[in-house]
């Protein structure tokens, strides 16, 4: 229990850190921005409480706004990826996970049911985010570009690191 929340603490900080110092000022186009903060979510424990999946989601968010001067819109998307997070896990999730439970991840839930669940929720989040941010369906084709764009790059992203936790584990 311990290591794991160590480990998570760990990619907390690192990911929102790369988030507020790097992520942040990548805009490809002037439409895609990379998000990759979202997977803390992602690799929450199956047996993971849904409070403190909307608690971690709502801190989170909350400090990326802190420190993006984005007035509240990750806090709010983020708190409800986090309610919404537990559902989407359990839909893509293998239905031999045992009684211990699994941690999301491509090992655990193969490839194609992992970038399912991770491109659902990155899609789910950007989604909200952008249309919170813009609070306004005047020019749609921008807000569905800048949805799929950074959709995407995040989804890249996040399977870039797990492809690094994965060798890292492994070797």
């Amino acid at each position: 229990m311990f290591p794991t929340s160590l480990q998570n603490g760990f990619w907390a900080i690192t990911l929102i850190l790369l988030q507020v110092m790097v992520f942040n000022h990548i805009h490809i186009m002037g439409y895609a921005t990379p998000m990759p903060f979202v997977y803390l979510l992602l690799m929450l424990h199956s047996h993971t409480e849904r409070w403190i999946y909307v608690v971690w989601g709502f801190a989170v968010g909350l400090i990326v706004d802190v420190f993006s001067n984005t007035l509240g819109v990750c806090a709010a998307a983020m708190t409800f990826l986090g309610l919404v997070a537990p559902l989407l896990r359990d839909a893509f999730m293998p239905a031999d996970r045992g009684e211990d439970g699994i941690t999301p991840s491509p090992r655990s839930m193969q490839w194609s049911g992992y970038l399912r669940y991770a491109a659902t929720t990155t899609i789910l989040f950007t989604s909200v985010f952008y249309v919170m941010e813009c609070f306004s369906f005047f020019d749609v084709v921008r807000l569905l570009i800048h949805i799929a764009t950074s959709s995407a790059l995040t989804l890249l992203i996040i399977c870039s690191i797990e492809h690094i936790r994965q060798n890292v584990v492994r070797g």
